[in-house]
């Protein structure tokens, strides 16, 4: 009973998606982007049996056209100093075929998540920071491979 609701709600397991035929051989590539969001990327592909080659062998290119992280102050204490900031990660990514055709024209993610700063434990606070980017990457990785689903074949 359990497996019907989850079914009916449209869980999936990891792994399970279906992805046009198109995706089979993908590469990742970016020229700014941060090594850590092409490796999660790529596991992802590699989780949902798409196979991760180079460019010379892709049926298609995920393009990572920009990566951003930023830092904004939500609240101050009674000094000015601020005791919360809100982190944003925006990835903005394109899939192409080798012909330079698009599969997937220009998407955007934007991923915030709010952070109290500790200003007793500055190591601690930075440390927490990095923490929460890498989830950030993470989540991002998964939305980008959830997307190609919307690639139809042709």
């Amino acid at each position: 009973m359990l497996l019907g609701m989850l079914v009916g709600c449209g869980f999936q397991l990891a792994g399970s998606g279906n992805f046009s035929s198109s995706l089979d051989n993908t590469s990742v590539q970016s020229a700014s982007s941060s090594r850590d969001l092409i490796r999660l990327i790529e596991k992802n592909l590699k989780t949902n049996q798409i196979n991760v080659v180079g460019v010379d062998q892709a049926t298609a290119l995920i393009n990572i056209l920009h990566e951003e992280t930023e830092r904004s102050v939500l609240t101050l204490d009674s000094a000015g100093k601020a005791l919360e900031y809100e982190l944003i990660l925006r990835v903005a990514f394109d899939v192409k075929r080798p012909d330079n055709s698009y599969l997937l024209r220009e998407q955007s993610i934007n991923i915030d998540r709010d952070f109290l700063f500790d200003k007793s434990a500055l190591l601690g606070s930075y440390e927490e920071e990095q923490r929460l980017f890498d989830e950030m990457r993470s989540d991002a990785a998964k939305s980008i491979v959830y997307r190609l689903q919307t690639i139809a074949d042709h």
